[in-house]
């Protein structure tokens, strides 16, 4: 998740849901500026619903109420890697709701290791403030920027063995 991201849609109109969650996106660590467009029983979910063993590596994780989650994704996710990239590929909106999609590529602070992943966000709203917002990503990809060693041994496929990653 960038400031920096562009759309190659159409622009949304003043008061859409879309241009709700653009303007955020703006400038999306300012509390202030942010609870502007969100209401008073704001909902961010980010990456799942609830995971304990996510949540000890990623503390956004999860399902938080008020706007504090949302900007706070944002403060956190600049300390854990800088963004080389963010690009919006798509947009979507109808009469109370959003999406976006795209892809980023993050480079982990303490590690230096370099990932892409596509992602998706998902807006609910309507009289220019938002009440929900899902934001979905490779989690599987993000968190090994992260992995300094070890390995997991996976059995997957019904027909076969397991492999090592």
């Amino acid at each position: 998740m960038s400031a920096s991201a562009h759309t190659t849609a159409e622009p949304a109109s003043a008061t859409s849901p879309l241009a709700v969650l653009q303007k955020i996106l703006s400038n999306p660590t300012d509390l202030a500026f942010v609870r502007q467009f969100t209401t008073d029983d704001f909902v961010y979910v980010s990456l799942n619903y609830q995971h304990a063993e996510l949540k000890r590596i990623m503390p956004w994780a999860g399902t938080n109420n008020g706007t504090e989650g949302l900007v706070q994704t944002f403060v956190d996710v600049g300390r854990y890697w800088t963004t080389d990239d963010f690009q919006i590929q798509d947009t979507f909106e109808n009469g109370n709701g959003a999406a976006i999609f795209g892809s980023f590529t993050y480079t982990s602070t303490v590690l230096g290791r370099t990932v892409t992943s596509p992602f998706a966000v998902l807006a609910r709203g309507e009289n220019r403030k938002l009440s929900y917002v899902q934001f979905m990503e490779d989690t599987f990809a993000t968190v090994r920027s992260f992995r300094d060693g070890g390995e997991y041994l996976i059995k997957a496929d019904p027909n076969g063995g397991q492999i090592s990653v």
